[in-house]
């Protein structure tokens, strides 16, 4: 896989809602406005906080908090970004 190839997406629940998106390589997850612009992207390829290794699957319940579940650590993490 290559950077720019989304493996999963999730939109927040409520009246404001969110697009998040995750490129499984290089670890990068996005938070596209539904209109298109691109405010935010976080993280990098690893194992270390702030990394991910593979990013399978997200989930939004809010916009304050995301589940990230990741392939290559083996691991889900809770992260609660700042808006």
């Amino acid at each position: 896989m290559a950077r720019g190839s989304p493996c999963t997406t999730c939109i927040t629940p409520g009246p404001n809602q969110v697009l998040c998106s995750a490129d499984s390589y290089p670890g990068l997850i996005y938070n596209p406005r539904l209109e298109g612009k691109v405010p935010g992207v976080f993280g990098q390829a690893g194992k270390q906080l702030k990394h991910f290794g593979w990013i399978h699957e997200i989930a939004c319940p809010s916009e304050s908090k995301l589940i990230v579940a990741e392939l290559l650590n083996r691991r889900v993490r809770k992260l609660l970004p700042h808006p």
